[in-house]
């Protein structure tokens, strides 16, 4: 078993190599390697992401790729890794527990891959759900009077958790600012890679059932407010308008 530390860029090569033969994809392995974000890199295995052109349009995905005959920190081989890292995603997808869900997956003599990408993606690329636009149209309207309480009491709970949110966003933004401070200061890589929350947020993010009714409600919420205060503002000018400057 080798503990060599391995070639990154072999290692993208490779990866991207799989990408374009699982995908069935027309460009060379060589451009898609350039478009890999590193995610997370360990001694036997790596984690990349990258936005694909698919039939449901443009869409994130995972690729995990393991070095099969080397021996990670933990004292396991890139092959059990991906042994047991493709039989947890296939598992989470059998039972649709969240997580991300399997498209493909390949071995060759050196290396596993599985590219993976979040539930609703998955969901839309094999033709189960539609794709949908989560803007909000001019028929959406907050007019549901017998769910008054309802709207109430969503509402103010809703305005708490979004201000809890945004504070361990700044939270958030201000760690990562001051680690990325601190590797340019220190030499190091300056590429900071995912933890293992981050990389579970990131996934939750990319898919769009997880925060859709999030952000078609923010939509809806914002578009309602500006138009009334358009009609409040213009009351006395019918040829008055929202600025856009």
């Amino acid at each position: 078993m080798s503990t060599t530390p391995p070639n990154d860029d072999d290692l993208m090569l490779a990866t991207a190599q799989f990408l374009v033969q699982a995908l069935d994809l027309t460009d060379r392995a060589e451009d898609i390697a350039a478009d890999l974000s590193p995610m997370k890199r360990d001694a036997n295995a790596a984690i990349s992401s990258i936005q694909l052109d698919t039939s449901i349009g443009l869409a994130g995905f995972l690729v995990y790729t393991y070095i099969l005959n080397r021996v990670g920190g933990e004292g396991k081989t890139g092959q059990e890794l991906f042994d047991s890292g493709l039989e947890t995603l296939q598992l989470a997808a059998s039972r649709n527990t969240p997580g991300p869900r399997p498209v493909a997956h390949a071995a060759t003599d050196d290396h596993g891959f599985i590219l993976a990408t979040a539930p609703g993606t998955w969901r839309a690329l094999m033709g189960h759900t539609p794709t949908s636009n989560i803007e909000a149209q001019p028929d959406d309207a907050l007019t549901t009077a017998n769910t008054e309480q309802i709207r109430e009491e969503a509402a103010s709970q809703l305005f708490d958790l979004l201000r809890q949110a945004n504070a361990q966003a700044t939270t958030w933004l201000n760690a990562l600012q001051a680690a990325s401070r601190q590797a340019h200061e220190d030499g190091t890589d300056p590429m900071i890679a995912f933890t293992d929350a981050e990389t579970e947020l990131a996934l939750f993010l990319l898919d769009e059932d997880s925060v859709g009714a999030l952000l078609r409600t923010m939509n809806l919420m914002v578009a309602t407010a500006q138009e009334q205060a358009a009609e409040a503002m213009g009351a006395d000018d019918p040829e008055a308008t929202w600025p856009t400057a």
